[in-house]
């Protein structure tokens, strides 16, 4: 008959019941492995921890973990537990049933390390990496520390707390004997990437203008840890500035405030009070906020360096969206040849399409985006938020998911609001079509044509020419009728 110590039965109770408290790690125990105890004859001398990784949030007592989420790279380490009452640490026997004694204490301590007159045995260190989910370690009849101790690859925000398993563990009252094939079962949290989408439409069209940004950051779910560190951080383009005070933050729909919830700094990190979080695992955390654009570049400005970080752990963002601009440059001439002469003083306004898409015939008394004058060498100077330059920047679009293929394009209606003196206003090709970029600054050119002067009567200056040339016309031909009268008066008399 099979003698079963109560002192390990008890002890292996204890070891259970701790590690599915930690609510991450389930134990499983296979009866066809049932075996007699440590200090039983033909009994084994080893047998194995099977650890099956798995992402998520923690499965209840009874409820199989889904195989769909196992987790492969991450890495465990095993140590051998000893005992350094007598000076050394020796490893503990499970075969004698002293060495049983106290081990409840031990097993309920965890995720502390051994403390004394507990230890780590030297040189009894094993790691593996979990592969296809699992990770299987050979070891002798004993009691063990497990360590997750590195993530890989895996967004794990909340690592398995450390726990011990002892060789071999006791399937328990329901079962029979005991299971030197043990199986565990922990669960990381996956910490969800965050993203990001830009308001399409845009409330202003000239460079130095806003755009609005939202980002959304999911909040992960914790194993038996509190939040000690919560900052979203974007990495703004060059061409971006962040507009302070713009941020307008809610967690679960809740409106946080920006001088006791959070705080943003630079070009732009929000960091929070972690302690807010702890009472929303697995919420949301949203951010809009805007940034003015300072330049135009190739045009197509990416907003796609964002991170979120909750206790050490930095996601990267999924979502890249872009805001694209372009230019718009006007010279304005005269029709003079060979060679026309620049004017100063023409007056341009900038207008949005009409809501069906065209251009009015002529410009509107109001709304204009953009007002400028040309200078002294005919290139208008735009008056706008951005200080005074040539050409003008216009936006062009707003884009999810960039870049955007194809290469948006905008238009808008151009007007010569004033005409030099002396010169007359040219009808403009509406709508101007304009494409991002400072390489094609879309230069528009509008020649306007010398103002004609009235005719004037023929006895101006005109007339006096014309009357003095067909006088001597007239003596000329008069004095030639002379001669040749007498002439034939001479021959006559001969």
């Amino acid at each position: 008959m099979t003698r079963k110590n109560p002192y390990l039965r008890r002890a292996t109770a204890t070891l259970g019941a701790a590690t599915l408290a930690a609510g991450s790690l389930l134990f499983f125990a296979s009866p066809s492995l049932a075996a007699v105890g440590p200090d039983q004859p033909g009994a084994p001398t080893g047998g194995t921890l099977k650890i099956n990784k798995y992402s998520g949030a923690p499965v209840a007592e009874g409820e199989t973990p889904d195989p769909r989420n196992l987790l492969d790279g991450v890495e465990f380490t095993v140590q051998q537990v000893g005992d350094n009452s007598s000076g050394t640490c020796t490893a503990i026997d499970l075969t004698k049933a002293e060495d049983w004694t106290g081990l409840d204490t031990l097993f309920n301590s965890a995720p502390n390390a051994p403390a004394d007159p507990y230890c780590l045995v030297p040189g009894s260190s094993t790691s593996l990496t979990t592969t296809d989910g699992k990770a299987v370690f050979d070891l002798n009849v004993g009691v063990y520390f497990v360590q997750e101790t590195d993530p890989g690859n895996n967004n794990i925000v909340s690592k398995v707390p450390d726990f011990y398993v002892s060789i071999p563990t006791s399937n328990g009252d329901e079962g029979d004997g005991w299971n030197y094939n043990v199986v565990a079962d922990p669960k990381n949290q996956i910490m969800d990437a965050p993203s990001k989408e830009i308001n399409p439409a845009q409330g202003q069209f000239t460079l130095g203008s806003e755009v609005e940004w939202t980002l959304t950051v999911p909040v992960p779910t914790l194993n038996n840890e509190t939040f000690n560190e919560a900052i979203v951080e974007d990495v703004l383009d060059s061409r971006l500035d962040y507009v302070e005070g713009s941020s307008v933050v809610t967690l679960d729909g809740a409106t946080l405030d920006d001088e006791t919830d959070f705080s943003v700094a630079g070009n732009a990190t929000w960091t929070f009070t972690p302690e807010l979080f702890n009472s929303h695992m697995g919420g949301e955390l949203k951010i809009t906020f805007k940034t003015k654009v300072i330049s135009v570049g190739d045009g197509a400005i990416p907003n796609d360096e964002y991170t979120s970080s909750f206790n050490g752990t930095e996601v990267p963002g999924e979502v890249d969206p872009y805001t694209y601009w372009g230019q718009l440059s006007i010279l304005k001439t005269d029709d003079s040849k060979p060679t026309a002469l620049n004017l100063e003083g023409a007056e341009f306004q900038v207008f949005n399409l009409l809501e069906d898409g065209t251009c009015p015939s002529a410009a509107p008394e109001s709304g204009a985006i953009a007002t400028g004058t040309s200078g002294s060498d005919g290139v208008v100077m735009w008056n706008h938020t951005n200080p005074a330059s040539s050409p003008l920047g216009l936006w062009v679009a707003n884009t999810n998911n960039g870049p955007a293929d194809p290469v948006p394009t905008k238009s808008y209606c151009v007007f010569e609001t004033v005409v030099p003196a002396g010169h007359t206003a040219t009808p403009i090709a509406n709508p101007v079509v304009i494409t991002p970029g400072e390489a094609n600054v879309n230069p528009l050119t509008v020649v306007n044509p010398k103002t004609e002067g009235p005719d004037l009567p023929l006895t101006g200056a005109q007339g006096t020419i014309a009357l003095t040339i067909g006088g001597a016309v007239i003596v000329a031909a008069g004095t030639g009728l002379m001669i040749a009268a007498r002439r034939r008066q001479g021959k006559q008399n001969a």
